[in-house]
């Protein structure tokens, strides 16, 4: 009956996920949102089951995304960036504490500049300025910022407040 609990749950949030990732698509509000917030519902089950779930998880959701909605850019902001992301966030917290600040901040610029880089030169070839990207990239960090901030509150209030429904 444990393992029916954990599967049933598993594909609920994951489902929730990629319905957040459809919403998020195709109200067009939400490109960097929508992979942001479905990487967090994915959290929870992750890290009280483990991440063999939890990878699958991400995978499922992540390979739906591709199927269902036709927003390259928000698919791959989930599959390499906000929805992996949770699933290696314990990997940086072995590191001292001035190295895993250094390497989130690298491993996000390197991601998100190429997942920018393979939108606006390969799929959606646009025009755009300098100033724009570095202003773009700019508020790209302070979003990484806030959401590795938000990360371990929500491993915190899912244990306070949830842990006890999925017992």
């Amino acid at each position: 009956m444990k393992k029916t609990k954990l599967i049933t749950l598993c594909g609920m949030m994951s489902a929730l996920s990629v319905v957040i990732m459809l919403v998020g698509g195709y109200l067009e509000v939400g490109m960097y949102a929508a992979p942001m917030i479905s990487g967090l519902l994915l959290m929870p089950v992750g890290d009280r089951y483990g991440k063999k779930y939890h990878i699958a998880m991400w995978a499922v959701v992540g390979v739906i995304s591709f199927i269902l909605i036709p927003y390259v850019e928000q698919n791959l902001m989930f599959l390499l960036l906000f929805g992996l992301y949770p699933v290696i966030y314990s990997f940086f917290g072995k590191m001292p504490r001035g190295l895993r600040m250094i390497t989130k901040f690298i491993y996000f610029n390197i991601t998100f500049i190429g997942i920018e880089a393979l939108v606006m030169f390969v799929l959606v070839p646009e025009v755009v300025s300098l100033w724009m990207t570095i202003v773009f990239l700019v508020l790209g960090n302070i979003t990484f910022l806030l959401y590795d901030l938000i990360v371990p509150r929500v491993i915190f209030l899912f244990k306070r407040y949830l842990g006890n429904l999925m017992k």
